[in-house]
């Protein structure tokens, strides 16, 4: 999955903050994808959006990927709107990355294979740093209303939202920025 907007250029948090407010929740038995965004009602996406639906009336958009043209299928018009709502921006389109896409990933692993990767900004992996969560829920006001609950578990439910796949808790405030690896 991908939000680009009107050009065609992926948003990230880099540029979006707000992404991280976006809550996808996956029902896989009914074949649905939900998408929540605070103070706004909730758009479902079918999960069974196959690349031949393309002749049926989806659309195929093509984007950049740190560099590859990408092509997704386009989620149609309703969902569009909800993202442009919630983000208060317009020309938002979601795309759904194509079964027979197989861009490869720029890194060649040890045994000289490049893997395939997801429409992903860089790769497969995203590092959360906990201390550099934790100043920002100090700066995003809607984080400051979340439920009653304990300070930990608010800081796990923001960390939920970025979806990492590594989860640090470094010495300062946003160090993983100048990691250059860790072991």
């Amino acid at each position: 999955w991908m939000i680009v907007n009107s050009n065609g250029t992926a948003l990230t948090q880099k540029t979006e903050p707000k992404l991280c407010l976006i809550m996808p929740k996956i029902f896989e038995k009914d074949r649905y994808m939900e998408l929540q965004f605070p103070y706004m009602a909730s758009v479902q996406i079918s999960l069974d959006i196959k690349d031949g639906d393309v002749q049926r009336g989806a659309s195929v958009c093509q984007s950049k990927v740190c560099g590859d043209r990408v092509e997704g299928i386009d989620c149609g018009d309703e969902v569009a709107e909800w993202l442009c709502d919630a983000l208060a921006t317009s020309g938002l389109r979601l795309l759904r990355q194509r079964t027979d896409d197989i861009r490869k990933a720029k890194v060649i692993t040890s045994d000289s294979n490049s893997h395939t990767i997801s429409l992903c900004n860089q790769d497969q992996f995203l590092l959360i740093n906990k201390v550099s969560v934790k100043w920002l829920m100090d700066k995003v006001p809607d984080w400051n209303d979340l439920p009653e609950m304990d300070d930990d578990d608010k800081l796990d439910g923001v960390i939920d939202r970025f979806r990492g796949n590594l989860i640090v808790e470094a010495p300062e405030l946003l160090d993983e920025l100048k990691w250059n690896s860790i072991q």
